[in-house]
């Protein structure tokens, strides 16, 4: 018996002897070289990565990858430079970057005249009766901060209606041409959620709040499918360019996500979306919501390029045009509280629908009033249908009292925060709501202790879609030359950590894909933005020089 297992181990051990030990299968690509912040549990660092597929085989040290090269797999040597999971920006506009990298940008006009000669300019090319379309005019910038009137606007532009944007996209300036082709008169009633502002005669001025900013929309000319599609392939080229491999849009309809899906099938879309469904006209939609919800629900289309897994609503306004909703007046505006867009009883109405639907939802607020009624209806439907793992999402919430962070956490409630938002507000946001309310504004770090986490974006393209912008002001509080000295509220600043976070794993979670991105780890999808300094150990100016040198999205370089 003895003699027959000794027999038997030989020939175990002669037949792995033959076999050989197990090879490692050989990788696509591999990044050698570099310092991997993984972004996982423990923020471990790593040197090098191998990729098979679009999907990470391996992270590790230098001298552990040579096992994953072979003569087919493309190496990049990265000589010491960082690399983070894929940058994913949480909540974003696509589309309206695509208008923006095409239409007359009025950024950083200084007065309203200005913008008169930029379209009187522009007049002189126009052909009669085409419409100017335009915008990212803020008055906070210009010395005389009041909106503006439209009636030297209309005198170099009788013939061509001009429709402006805002820089919030909450708001638009228009001349008399737009208005007389939209039927908008002193007799013009506001629609619920919006406000046409009026001249001391009770005429329109040709400012146009939230809502009201449809009624002019609606008339003017749609983008043919082969400009909507090129606009859009703009706006994703610049994205990838920024180090984004990922971005969460904002509200979209059936056409941009059939849209989506023809890019994919045709090999032409590089960049992973997660799409809201929903813009404005979400706030009239009505009869069946759950049949209408299931049926663009998207979980995984093209190797998971596509998802559309959440509701887009819009609740108040901005805080630049005193659209945000507080229940307490403006401070330098004691007659104007806010506006709501839509009832709290419809966003339980939606958010009652998405849960049997198997969707999140993410409503837009602004203001106190606004983030704490849409904590009320989002409640009021969770009582309803219980889900612990709903991941509803308030967009912004801007500015919020201790209370209503309590019951963020208490709901589970996501806020979906962008930083640079802060420091493009800091300078008008005590003149509008007073001091003790301002303490409550872009409140990361209330948020954070709390409990949230906090997924993070630029709501591009009302900010850049740059993430190093976000990075730096998420850490610093200040603007892009450091003022005010120590931050804006600087108890409230997240860490280094804490932003790449935001818009890594923590935008991933807010999108139900932490399985498979936001991290390096083995096994997830080998996205990847390579910057040309660490901004782990820069100091925080030299981040707005950092750039991206390589965007790997599902292991393919879209952007060198």
């Amino acid at each position: 018996m003895k003699s027959c297992s000794i027999v038997l181990i030989f020939a175990v051990m002669l037949l792995a002897a033959c076999i050989g030990p197990e090879r490692t299968e050989p990788a696509d690509l591999v990044l050698r070289g570099c310092k991997v912040a993984t972004v996982d549990a423990d923020f471990s660092i790593h040197e090098a990565i191998a990729v098979k597929g679009d999907k990470i085989i391996f992270v590790g040290s230098n001298k552990d990858i040579d096992e994953y090269i072979s003569p087919e797999t493309k190496v990049i040597e990265l000589e010491g430079k960082l690399v983070l999971p894929g940058l994913i920006d949480s909540h974003a506009h696509l589309h309206s970057l695509g208008e923006e990298l095409t239409y007359l940008n009025i950024t950083g006009t200084t007065s309203f005249y200005q913008i008169v000669d930029i379209v009187a300019e522009r007049i002189k090319t126009a052909e009669p009766g085409e419409w100017i379309i335009g915008g990212r005019w803020d008055q906070n910038d210009w010395e005389d901060q009041t909106f503006p009137i439209h009636d030297a606007l209309s005198k170099v532009s009788p013939d061509n209606p001009v429709y402006l944007g805002r820089i919030d996209g909450n708001s638009a300036f228009v001349n008399r041409k737009a208005l007389e082709i939209s039927g908008i008169t002193r007799d013009t009633q506001d629609p619920y959620g919006g406000v046409d502002l009026r001249k001391p005669n009770e005429e329109p001025s040709g400012v146009l709040i939230n809502r009201a900013m449809n009624i002019v929309l609606k008339h003017k000319p749609e983008n043919s499918p082969e400009q909507a599609r090129d606009k859009f392939l703009k706006a994703v080229e610049s994205c990838l360019a920024a180090g984004l491999t990922g971005v969460h849009e904002a509200g979209v309809g059936p056409d941009e996500i059939g849209l989506y899906k023809d890019l994919i099938e045709q090999g032409q879309l590089p960049l992973r979306l997660y799409a809201m469904l929903g813009k404005q006209e979400m706030s009239t939609l009505e009869g069946d919501l759950v049949s209408y919800f299931k049926k663009h629900r998207i979980e995984n289309f093209g190797s998971h390029f596509l998802s559309v897994r959440s509701i887009k609503l819009f609740f108040d306004g901005a805080l630049g045009s005193r659209g945000a909703a507080f229940f307490e007046p403006y401070t330098d505006d004691p007659g104007e509280t806010g506006l709501l867009r839509i009832t709290p009883e419809y966003i339980t109405k939606v958010a009652r629908a998405a849960l049997e639907a198997d969707m999140g939802v993410n409503t837009h607020c602004i203001g106190v009033r606004g983030n704490r009624l849409c904590l009320d209806a989002y409640e009021a439907a969770l009582k309803e249908h219980p889900d612990k793992d709903h991941r509803f999402r308030i967009e912004h919430a801007q500015i919020v009292r201790a209370e209503d962070i309590e019951k963020f956490v208490s709901l589970g409630v996501i806020p979906a925060m962008q930083p640079t938002h802060c420091t493009s507000d800091m300078s008008f946001v005590e003149t509008r709501v007073g001091k003790q309310r301002a303490a409550g504004a872009y409140a990361w770090r209330s948020f954070l202790e709390a409990g949230c986490i906090i997924p993070c974006g630029s709501d591009f393209p009302v900010e850049s879609n740059n993430p190093m912008l976000g990075i730096y002001a998420a850490i610093t509080r200040q603007d892009t030359v450091a003022r005010p000295e120590g931050g804006w509220f600087p108890e409230q600043r997240m860490t280094i950590q804490e932003a790449v976070k935001g818009f890594t794993i923590w935008a991933a979670y807010a999108a139900f894909q932490e399985d498979i991105l936001g991290s390096i780890e083995v096994g997830k999808l080998a996205d990847f933005t390579v910057l040309d300094k660490d901004i782990l150990k820069i100091t925080p100016q030299e981040i707005l020089t950092t750039n991206a040198v390589f965007t790997i999205v599902g292991g393919k370089v879209r952007f060198h």
